[in-house]
């Protein structure tokens, strides 16, 4: 037998239903049923890989227009690398071999001066013997590092020419050091070069 309910009693349930509804920011279907509440997921995290340093290789492109990143680790900025690589003709080794030599003669100081003021920059360009070779590049100021490297650099490839050295034999470093030389037999001045033009060369890369 049913039970009847009194309007009063109906209408007490409807507010209860309504103010839950409410209560759950929830709308009420027809029919008066309440929906249950949605769950609630923590949105996912995307854990990106840690990003990696760009290394002048990595950055290399046909224009050679990134000059932001160092071609060494070296105390010459950016762009000062680029303007000297610019200088060897984009040719690694001859750059390492300028900055090896750059590291040897003067620490990359291009304040540097030596031979009883004679030697100048860091490549320690000597003035008795190469102001014929300065004016013809153009170069007035050995303390600009790449004013500096260009007179090395013409230097070397001359040396190049005269002896028949690479820029991996003791020769070139032992002749850019005293002057043109047969000797091919280590020196002090070369190792120490050498060395630091392999260490630069496997920095380099593909470069190289």
């Amino acid at each position: 037998m049913k039970t009847k309910r009194s309007l009063a009693s109906v209408l007490l349930e409807l507010a209860a239903v309504l103010l839950a509804a409410s209560l759950a920011g929830c709308t009420i279907p027809a029919g008066g049923a309440v929906p249950a509440a949605p769950a609630i997921s923590a949105p996912a995290i995307a854990i990106l890989p840690e990003e990696q340093a760009a290394s002048a290789a990595d950055l290399w492109s046909d224009d050679h227009g990134r000059i932001d990143v160092p071609l060494l680790d070296v105390p010459l900025a950016a762009e000062t690398q680029w303007d000297i690589f610019k200088q060897c003709g984009q040719d690694g080794r001859l750059f390492c071999a300028v900055m090896a030599i750059a590291s040897v003669e003067s620490g990359f100081d291009a304040q540097t001066v030596g031979d009883g003021g004679d030697s100048l920059g860091m490549m320690q360009i000597n003035t008795r013997w190469h102001t014929d070779r300065m004016e013809a590049l153009g170069v007035t100021d050995l303390t600009d590092p790449v004013q500096c490297a260009a007179v090395a650099v013409d230097y070397l490839l001359e040396l190049e020419g005269i002896t028949g050295a690479r820029t991996e034999d003791h020769q070139l470093y032992t002749s850019y050091n005293a002057g043109p030389s047969d000797r091919t037999s280590p020196t002090e001045y070369s190792e120490a070069a050498l060395e630091i033009y392999w260490t630069y060369i496997a920095e380099m890369g593909e470069m190289a």
